[in-house]
């Protein structure tokens, strides 16, 4: 420690105190300055003393301050004797507070604080443990302290939340049984009563498909080499677990035979246009001048499945050679006994009528055109019988013609017949 000086003064000049200047340094904690008037400085000091003693500064003690400096107590304890005291042992003071400034930095230079930290410790890769300062030191409990400080008032949000919650308690709930409805029988009743029905449904499931190790033993039985054959399709479950798994491989497995089996009825055995096979009936309907025309087995139509008509088109035309024309859809009708009708009207029906069929059958793949072409009498000029004389004497010959119609199984056979009847008579004189 420095140590301090006598404060004698000897050959003092009578100077006033607005004069003097302070050149002791800056006290912040009294806001005296370097270089500010004696005046200012020991106003400063009175207002703190003035704060710290009150008016009365009876019970000062100034033998601290006495004993700092070797000077005797006043004889009278009074503000004006104080500032004396302070006057004359300023340049004393201010040694003594240089000196405890050079002890506070001794003590400030001191860097690591030697204390046993518990659970705060810290060590080197070595297991050493780390020295502190006493900065970090305080610095490390602060952080501590509002650490706990903050889990703290966090358990005591928490705490008040769960008393909250255990005050809301209903210590006293309704026994009331809700009443429910399920899949089982979708009845309303209550829920003890359905927990037994869910149990015998179940119970009765398990009875018509297995129990869970009924379920592993058909599982254990899926052939192994359908890893093989099917394993590279999406979605396919290597190892089932469950029969749910088992059935999403069965419907892959299927879809893809399927497509095998569509691939080998378009390459393999794809339908031709020799495939189909088409006939006809068609029958004078006199009742409506039309023709009733009728694609069957028996007239030799014989369409796969799969084709259908294509805007096939029929024309009659008469022995004038006028002729009417109308779409027609093409369909096996031995089944259905569906038949298409075509009006005449406008043509001369004292003769045959020509049927042409431009039949069009196909799918999106095949189209196949065919005609057809057929004769149909009309039976305008069999109404009625021709007698003629063919110049023999006695002899009358009738012909007539007719056509029969006869539908046999759903298949219409028309029959044309020709009769010559020759009766022998008298002559007349």
């Amino acid at each position: 420690m420095k140590k301090l000086k006598a404060c004698v003064v000897e050959n003092c000049i009578p100077t006033p105190a607005s004069c003097v200047t302070w050149n002791g340094g800056d006290i912040e904690y009294l806001g005296i300055c370097d270089g500010d008037p004696l005046t200012t400085l020991l106003w400063e000091i009175i207002t703190k003393l003035e704060e710290i003693a009150g008016e009365d500064l009876s019970s000062f003690d100034l033998d601290s301050l006495l004993d700092i400096c070797n000077q005797n107590a006043p004889n009278e304890v009074s503000l004006l004797n104080i500032l004396n005291v302070l006057k004359n042992n300023q340049i004393c003071l201010k040694d003594f507070i240089d000196t405890l400034s050079e002890q506070l930095a001794e003590l400030l230079n001191q860097q690591s604080v030697d204390i046993n930290l518990k659970c705060y410790a810290q060590f080197d890769n070595l297991g050493n443990s780390l020295s502190i300062t006493r900065d970090q030191l305080d610095q490390l409990v602060i952080d501590n302290l509002c650490n706990h400080k903050l889990r703290i008032e966090t358990l005591e949000g928490k705490v008040v939340g769960l008393q909250s919650q255990i005050d809301n308690l209903d210590l006293t709930p309704d026994p009331t049984e809700a009443n429910v409805a399920t899949c089982v029988d979708a009845v309303v009743k209550p829920v003890s009563s359905q927990v037994v029905a869910v149990a015998e449904a179940h119970c009765d499931l398990e009875a018509a498909t297995g129990d869970p190790g009924d379920i592993a033993s058909a599982l254990a039985n899926t052939p192994g080499d359908l890893n093989a054959e099917f394993g590279l399709i999406p979605g396919w479950i290597a190892v089932p677990a469950n029969w749910a798994e088992n059935y999403s491989n069965l419907l892959l497995e299927v879809e893809n035979l399927r497509q095998r089996i569509n691939s080998i009825e378009d390459t393999c055995c794809a339908l031709s246009c020799d495939d189909i096979e088409l006939g006809f009936t068609a029958v004078f309907n006199e009742d409506n001048d039309g023709i009733i025309i009728k694609f069957t087995a028996g007239a030799g139509s014989d369409i796969p499945s799969g084709l259908e008509d294509k805007g096939s088109r029929v024309f009659i035309t008469d022995k004038n050679g006028v002729s009417v024309e109308a779409p027609i859809d093409i369909v096996d009708n031995y089944f259905n006994n569906n038949e298409t009708e075509v009006g005449i009207s406008g043509l001369d029906l004292s003769g045959p009528l020509t049927v042409e069929i431009t039949a069009k059958i196909g799918s999106e793949a095949l189209i196949c055109e065919k005609c057809l072409k057929k004769t149909v009498q009309t039976n305008a000029g069999c109404k009625f019988c021709t007698v003629c004389n063919d110049g023999d004497a006695g002899v009358v010959v009738v012909t007539f013609s007719s056509a029969t119609q006869l539908t046999v199984g759903g298949t219409t056979i028309i029959n044309n017949t020709t009769s010559t009847t020759t009766t022998t008579t008298e002559s007349e004189a």
